[in-house]
């Protein structure tokens, strides 16, 4: 079993749904790649070839001697950010836990699926808002931001599964795959439940998308 997540703490969490999700040798980017601890396991588990692109020099460096193989220091809440230096095109792009932090994710998306190969599909993961504790937390009109969770203080976005899966089909990609789930601890054990009430009882959700033909331009 891989490592998870030591007490919440990104820099050193795996999340093993998008592992599952990438097919063995493909070529992907890993968009928000931190110090590559994603982009190590696919290298050594599925043998894909792993770019990354992130907003620090410093952990850019550290994917590198991981095995990535080009990194680029993008700072996607810029509005001057630019990907001409992105020459690659990908079968998988991976927003890991990443569109949540951005200030306008749909624009992201669709500059980034031009990157894709024709075949090419978008692998995205965010925390459900909607999850009962955050319900319960409302109601009692407690909204406190915090270091990690759904109540990141980074977060400048906040999604449903329904609204998660209307921003990747906003962005004219067609979805393939919704996946409600837990991976942190305890909350693991309610993934047997997930197809029962999934909008209430997933803490994330994940989706795979492709490019949608009838409105795609390369």
């Amino acid at each position: 079993m891989r490592n998870i997540s030591k007490s919440g703490n990104y820099s050193d969490s795996l999340n093993n749904f998008v592992i599952n999700e990438v097919p063995n040798g493909s070529k992907c980017l890993d968009v928000g790649c931190w110090t590559g601890n994603l982009g190590v396991a696919l290298i050594k588990e599925k043998k894909c070839r792993i770019d990354g692109l992130d907003v620090d020099n410093k952990v850019l460096t550290k994917a590198r001697k991981a095995g990535y193989e080009k990194t680029y220091l993008v700072n996607l809440n810029n509005d001057n950010y630019s990907l001409k230096n992105i020459n690659d095109k990908y079968d998988l792009i991976i927003f890991a836990d990443v569109l949540e932090h951005l200030i306008n994710p749909i624009e992201i998306l669709q500059d980034f699926k031009k990157k894709l190969t024709p075949d090419g599909k978008i692998i995205v993961s965010l925390p459900n808002i909607g999850f009962f504790l955050n319900r319960i937390n409302l109601l009692i009109g407690k909204w406190e931001y915090r270091d990690f969770g759904c109540l990141d203080k980074t977060h400048l976005r906040f999604y449903t599964i329904n609204t998660a899966k209307q921003l990747v089909e906003s962005a004219g990609m067609e979805v393939l795959k919704v996946k409600p789930y837990n991976q942190f601890g305890i909350l693991r054990y309610l993934n047997k439940f997930n197809n029962i009430i999934p909008s209430l009882l997933a803490y994330q959700t994940l989706i795979v998308a492709k490019l949608n033909r009838s409105n795609h331009i390369l």
